[in-house]
């Protein structure tokens, strides 16, 4: 309904004003050309001159002469339009076209020298939404119509609205700029503010954004109601190519009422498009100035009209509104952002006055407690991942060579899709039947030894680990465990035993006997020694008699594959299947928790145990199942589980849902179509060689180990002694840090570089990181 506006201003008021062609001329042509007649009624109309007709046979129609000044093909697109509509979406409320005698979408009227395009459309029933206050619900339907029309336009392509300049069109307010002056003298300078701002910090970003051609114009005298819900829209006048957002922004800024609940209104009509069509975060990000520039234009354009000598219209309240509506928005503009993100499911932004680290830090400490378990002394506040790259809040980028949840890379889309598909479908429990539940137990399964088929889903690695131990000690009837010294495999309490490192100078637990793990550069046994493997081996059998003879027995013992918190050892092939077989001699059982060795990482098979050659009683995973999303998974021989079962069924009621199933199924799928395990394999590799090299270079590298992407750098004071450097190894951290990489450090002495990046990192990521490693062991 809103005119066309040229850059010259006399143009410009040349447009404002409709036809006035003759009703008896009108009428005539009706019936001669579409075999129309009945009572007419004339109604409002911007630019068109417009009649409503009640026929004979009891049809109503609207009559619609065109404006001459328009191009006839936005008026030809207007009707395909709304034939487009009919077939993509056959129930949205919108008016279907009448065709003429002769079959034709438009007809042409010549009278008094000009031409106009004739069209007439089937009268939709209902009143106008009008100027009446709406429930949530009522504007939550708004929001859907508006993006109900958009998806049903989304594959409309035609020239006329694609090529139209007009003037409600956001991509063209630099025209408005000039007129200004037609404005109250308090509000011209704030109004061009606005203006140029919009044109100089939003308009590129809006040229960015989805496009389409939209309707532009679903305001409350566009809409129709019949009392109980929206039954309609109205008036494809405004339609033009443009950014798929300005749908909405229009909306929006159209129902907005001084004094009224305008954060209600926002956050509906915005969670009801949402609902349809979801937002994209940049949409957001322009949303509120299209908004504000949207009010603006109604006084802009309205006053342009008058000086046409267009009369008074409905829109005479848009103009008194605008004013007041732009001081609540300006005077709440962070609130108003934040309810148009939480209409479209985004986090809102932080509304604190400081979010510096120092400010951060005491806010986690007065809600998290006031000891600090955190990477460096000054924290890092991370913002933003992608692949083996995470973002700070200052804008600095880090190479991620320490975080393995992350296993396909931060913020993978394949997986984050899954996730988003199956949360918009479906997420329940395995009380019911559903398919990720068991495809994702079929694809887990298939990746093991025939004899470990029965799947049993939790939340994280250590409640996995735990419900092991648990099954552990009823299929043994013991309760002795064993585990590597200074290990760690999880925080509850029936884990905490089995993790020494948690707490290292305080650990004692009866029931529990630890391994010495097998280094081979700070042990008894060297690499290279003899038969190192049985040497090492042979060290288990004091504990586990010790256990075994003890009032608790063997029930199991627990090894992370990658040796992770001893260092990322380089085990001597042979050792593992010798400590195991030695446990289930004692009559216990093992578990290979595969929480930091799975997945690839070691990149000689998918999991770790099958890289020492063992098939375990129990695979526990937890971390990088879901790529960040929380999932733990056992797996173990089917008659364990009913052994455990018999006395009484196992559930966890967030344990195997939908949406963890389905982020674990696309993790497995990036793992196979990425060749992730050959990755690891080759990169790992290759990055291993690149920190020989610098032992060569640098005498407080003692040694380089680690299999695949799970790689241990251990700093000694001196090589022969092999003091260890710990405070050199917590400042090349820091050092590297500085550089852009992150990494971190391990092992009960705390002198080992710890690397452990997703399993999609590569060679020239690891050029990167071994750079700054020898750049932070220059200055050490």
């Amino acid at each position: 309904m809103h005119p066309h506006l040229s850059n010259a201003s006399s143009s410009l008021l040349d447009n404002l004003q409709p036809p006035a062609v003759p009703l008896d001329v009108l009428m005539s042509f009706a019936k001669s050309h579409y075999g129309l007649s009945g009572t007419w009624s004339e109604l409002s109309g911007e630019r068109d001159q417009n009649f409503r007709v009640s026929d004979d046979q009891g049809g109503v129609w609207l009559f619609k002469l065109c404006s001459p000044r328009e191009a006839d093909g936005v008026f030809e697109g207007q009707v395909l339009a709304l034939e487009h509509i009919a077939r993509t979406d056959p129930g949205l409320p919108v008016p279907r076209v009448r065709h003429t005698n002769d079959g034709l979408l438009l007809a042409k009227l010549h009278h008094a020298g000009l031409d106009h395009c004739v069209i007439v459309l089937s009268y939709l029933p209902g009143s106008v939404l009008g100027a009446a206050p709406l429930s949530s619900e009522r504007l939550y339907e708004v929001g859907q119509l508006v993006a109900r029309l958009g998806r049903a336009l989304r594959g409309f392509i035609h020239a006329g609205p694609a090529t139209r300049h007009l003037a409600w069109d956001h991509r063209h307010l630099a025209d408005l700029l000039p007129h200004v002056g037609v404005l109250p003298e308090e509000q011209q300078a704030r109004s061009a503010r606005l203006i140029s701002a919009f044109c100089k910090d939003r308009l590129p970003v809006l040229e960015t954004l989805r496009s389409q051609i939209i309707h532009g114009d679903a305001h409350p005298f566009n809409t129709l109601t019949d009392g109980e819900g929206i039954v309609g829209v109205i008036d494809f006048g405004d339609m033009i190519a443009g950014a798929l957002i300005q749908d909405l922004s229009n909306t929006l800024a159209d129902y907005l009422i001084p004094g009224a609940d305008n954060q209600r209104i926002m956050l509906e009509i915005t969670k009801g498009y949402h609902s349809i069509t979801p937002l994209e975060e940049q949409e957001l990000e322009v949303l509120l100035p299209l908004v504000e520039t949207r009010i603006l234009m109604n006084p802009l354009i309205l006053a342009l009209r008058s000086q046409g000598g267009a009369p008074e219209s409905i829109f005479e309240d848009y103009c008194r509104r605008a004013f007041p509506l732009l001081d609540e928005l300006e005077a709440q503009r962070t609130v108003f952002v934040n309810v148009l993100r939480r209409g479209a499911a985004l986090p809102p932004l932080s509304t604190l006055v400081s979010d510096s680290v120092e400010g951060m830090l005491e806010r986690r400490k007065s809600v998290m407690g006031k000891k600090l378990y955190m990477f460096y002394d000054t924290p890092l506040h991370l913002v933003k991942g992608q692949g083996v790259w995470l973002t700070a809040k200052d804008g600095k980028s880090y190479l991620d060579c320490y975080n393995n949840v992350p296993h396909v890379g931060h913020c993978h889309p394949y997986v984050i899709g899954a996730i988003e598909r199956q949360m918009r479908q479906l997420n329940t429990n395995t009380r019911y039947l559903s398919e990720q539940s068991i495809a994702y137990a079929e694809r887990l399964t298939a990746t093991l030894d025939k004899s470990l088929s029965a799947v049993i889903y939790v939340n994280s690695g250590s409640e996995a680990n735990d419900i092991a131990w648990r099954m552990a000690k009823a299929w043994t009837g013991r309760s002795g465990g064993l585990a590597m010294d200074f290990a760690y495999h999880g925080v509850t309490d029936a884990i905490d035993p089995f993790s020494p490192s948690n707490d290292m100078e305080n650990w004692k637990f009866p029931h529990m006997r630890v391994i010495t793990p097998p280094d081979d550069y700070r042990g008894p046994f060297k690499r290279g020694d003899n038969n190192i493997a049985q040497r090492y081996a042979d060290l288990a059998d004091a504990p586990i008699s010790d256990l075994a003879q003890s009032s608790y027995g063997v029930a199991a013992g627990m090894v992370d594959s990658a040796f992770m918190t001893n260092g990322m050892l380089d085990v001597p092939q042979g050792y593992l299947s010798a400590v195991v077989s030695k446990i289930r001699a004692a009559g216990g059982l093992f578990i290979a928790d595969e929480v930091q060795s799975g997945f690839g990482r070691m990149g000689t098979a998918m999991w770790g145990h099958q890289h020492h050659g063992v098939v375990p009683d129990f695979v526990t995973i937890g971390k990088p199942a879901g790529n960040g999303h929380p999932i733990g998974v056992l797996i173990t021989r089917p008659e364990i589980l009913d052994h455990f079962t018999k006395t009484a069924p196992f559930f966890s009621t967030f344990g195997g849902n939908n949406v963890s199933c389905a982020a674990g199924i696309a993790v497995l799928d990036v793992i196979r179509d990425a060749n992730l395990v050959e990755n690891c394999k080759t990169t790992g590799a290759y990055m291993k060689a690149r920190l020989l090299e610098l032992k060569d270079k640098f005498d407080l590298i003692g040694d380089v180990r680690g299999v695949g992407l799970a790689l241990g750098v251990e700093l000694v004071r001196d090589r022969h002694t092999l003091e260890p450097a710990k405070a050199e190894t917590k400042r090349v951290v820091d050092l590297m840090r500085e550089q852009g990489v992150l990494i971190g450090s391990e092992g009960v002495l705390g002198n080992i570089l710890k690397i452990r990046p997703p399993a999609v990192l590569q060679p020239a990521h690891v050029d990167i990181a071994v750079a700054a490693l020898e750049q932070a062991l220059l200055q050490i």
